[in-house]
């Protein structure tokens, strides 16, 4: 009989240590979608300010030196595309890569996906325009440098702060899920373990007990950033329609250098706050705070939660050594 206790301890003990790995990455993984973002984002940004400011040579002619300009900022305008274009193409990547999706969410995964297929469109014909230098002058290539560069601003930069927040969100939602089926199944373990009557156990119970209000913290933070997200979706799609209507009934669009038309949205330059509100109060409230802020808040948001999951799978960790300690 002891043999078989000393066996079913072990074997509980051994599953205990050995779950807290099976999916470790997956915290990892979505940190690397945070730094992937961020790299890719400075990266475009910082090509399209060269490409707006280009750096003038001394001891050459007027001529020589428009034409060197010009084939530098061509050069730059090729390599903008080129990140822009691989940018584009990961977006839809990740968005098609989501699984789990909650049914009445697919809808906006379709349409992100509909979005960035049009972005990546347009970076082709920009591509086909700049692959003729033959074509264009110094004037041209500063207009559509200009041009590029408020379009990014005011059409592009927008929902690439929105689908990225809507790519980790349904991230965590994955990441929470995974975390949860391993805090069951080693809390089975240890319920297995103290049935036992193994000494020490109840430490091991504290443990337990400190992952699960980590992982309540992780859902909390979890769950304001979707509610956050998806409020602010929604004022950005009333506001967004709202001058459309405007848009068409003045026969007025915002100029873009592109013929895709599909993919010209108004720029929105209300905060949610006031978009959602024509009343007097607005005015006099509170600051509102825009709408960059609101998406770098929600990506804070997951990234606490993210942190609060770290900080869970630190504590499986801390088990596992303490059942090691306890079967010495």
């Amino acid at each position: 009989m002891k043999k078989i206790l000393k066996y079913f301890v072990l074997v509980s003990a051994a599953s205990l240590i050995a779950v807290n790995f099976a999916s470790a990455e997956q915290p990892a993984n979505l940190q690397q979608s945070f730094d992937q973002i961020k790299e890719s984002v400075q990266e475009v940004k910082e090509g399209t300010k060269n490409l707006i400011t280009t750096k003038e040579s001394e001891n050459l002619s007027p001529e020589e030196k428009e034409k060197q300009e010009l084939s530098q900022r061509l050069d730059i305008f090729a390599k903008i595309l080129d990140l822009s274009v691989k940018e584009a193409k990961d977006t839809i990547s990740q968005l098609k890569a989501l699984k789990n999706i909650e049914e009445k969410y697919v809808s906006s995964q379709e349409e992100f996906v509909k979005k960035f297929e049009n972005f990546l469109k347009f970076y082709n014909e920009q591509e086909g325009i700049a692959g003729k230098p033959e074509e264009i002058d110094l004037a041209k290539i500063k207009e559509m440098a200009q041009s590029f560069k408020d379009w990014r601003e005011t059409t592009y930069n927008p929902e690439f702060a929105a689908v990225t927040d809507f790519i980790l969100v349904n991230r965590q939602k994955t990441t929470l899920e995974m975390a949860g089926n391993r805090f069951a199944k080693i809390s089975s373990d240890v319920a297995k373990l103290k049935k036992t009557n193994l000494k020490g156990v109840d430490g091991l119970e504290k443990l337990l007990n400190l992952a699960a209000d980590s992982l309540k913290e992780a859902k909390d933070f979890y769950q304001e950033a979707k509610d956050g997200f998806w409020l602010l979706e929604e004022k950005l799609s009333a506001a967004s329609s709202t001058t459309a209507s405007s848009t068409l009934a003045t026969g007025t669009s915002t100029p873009v250098a592109t013929s895709t038309e599909e993919i010209i949205v108004p720029e929105i330059s209300v905060s949610a706050e006031n978009a959602s509100s024509t009343s007097d109060t607005a005015s006099t409230s509170t600051p509102s705070i825009s709408i960059e802020d609101q998406f770098l808040s929600i990506k804070g948001l997951v990234g606490n939660s993210l942190n609060k999951i770290k900080e869970t799978y630190q504590i499986f960790i801390e088990m596992s050594n303490f059942v090691k300690k306890l079967l010495i």
